[in-house]
């Protein structure tokens, strides 16, 4: 990874730090939209502002890559790029923290993409348990990296209740509830 490539990783930390931070504030101060009964305030989703479009402009978003046969992008906690390459399967931790030990799923996809010889539809990004009890904030990066096909699992279904509208104009929302469903979903749309 280029000295470039860490630069721009840091300055994005720094920028979530910093919207994490005015959030609080908000709550703080008793501006925010949105609060659900457990205290978690939903992210805004309010257009970004022509400033910060100009500086990122020159940069692709995480999940904005083609995606090839046997790659996928899937949220454990951070993202990750699956892929293989040379029939070794690869793991990538787009966001630099450390690698995760649960990718089994994200391993049998890969493997039925390369068996059908077709890969998933770019943009397409898959969750994984890890985002439950933080599904909306989880969204919002998966809008903020590109995303626009996200798939669900269904238990956290329910965390959509109450949460803006927009977030489900933003992005095209799949939810399943095994494996077997999950693979079906991606290959036969």
């Amino acid at each position: 990874m280029s000295e470039l490539s860490e630069l721009i990783k840091i300055n994005k930390n720094i920028e979530k730090q910093n919207t994490e931070i005015i959030r609080l504030l908000k709550i703080i101060a008793g501006e925010s939209d949105f609060v659900d009964r457990s205290g978690y305030v939903f992210p805004d989703f309010d257009e970004e502002d022509d400033e910060s479009e100009d500086i990122f402009d020159n940069f692709d978003s995480l999940l904005e890559n083609e995606i090839g046969v046997g790659e996928l992008y899937f949220i454990d906690g951070d993202i990750y790029r699956y892929s293989v390459k040379n029939n070794e399967g690869m793991l990538d931790n787009l966001m630099g923290g450390e690698v995760t030990t649960t990718f089994d799923m994200a391993q049998n996809i890969s493997r039925e993409s390369i068996k059908r010889n077709q890969s998933i539809d770019d943009n397409t990004v898959i969750l994984t348990s890890s985002s439950k009890g933080n599904l909306p904030k989880t969204l919002q990066v998966c809008h903020e990296q590109g995303g626009e096909k996200v798939f669900i699992p269904w238990d956290q279904m329910m965390e959509l209740l109450g949460a803006p509208e927009k977030i489900q104009t933003i992005l095209k929302l799949n939810f399943y509830r095994t494996e077997d469903e999950l693979i079906k979903k991606l290959f036969e749309e």
